[in-house]
């Protein structure tokens, strides 16, 4: 029998072995490329934005304090009346789903917020949640 040549080889590139240890690469590792950055949108100072400057591009002021305030408002939109196209059990219930994003939002970012924005979001918080409470009660009175 002759042996023919084999066009292929297999290499096993999994980064563990099978006990779970690191394996060791015998190939160094190429460089990774990295992506170039975005063009950056021109920057405007917003007054009244307190003691950080905000950068502003076409869709103006990016901030987390105010994605944060525009959340708080449409849960406030949704607790404050009628809304059209949903009865009051559904805004209430709408309502409580923006809430819990915005304490999913409290706890993904501990640590990582400014001053200011744990006061924006404790207080936002703790004015949805009473008004929740005093929907509910009147709901079911």
């Amino acid at each position: 029998m002759t042996e023919e040549p084999k066009s292929f080889t297999v290499k096993d590139r999994r980064h563990f072995t099978p006990d779970g240890r690191t394996r060791e690469s015998d190939e160094p590792e190429a460089p990774k490329a990295t992506p170039p950055e975005p063009p950056k949108a021109p920057e405007t100072v917003v007054p009244g934005a307190g003691s950080s400057n905000v950068t502003a591009g076409a869709a103006g002021p990016v901030d987390f304090g105010r994605f944060l305030l525009s959340l708080g408002a449409q849960a406030g939109m949704l607790l404050a009346g009628p809304v059209e196209g949903l009865g009051p059990a559904e805004a209430l219930e709408e309502a409580r789903s923006v809430i819990g994003v915005l304490e999913m939002l409290r706890d993904k970012t501990e640590g990582r917020r400014t001053a200011q924005e744990s006061e924006v979001l404790d207080g936002l918080l703790y004015e949805l949640r009473m008004a929740y409470v005093a929907r509910a009660r009147e709901g079911s009175a």
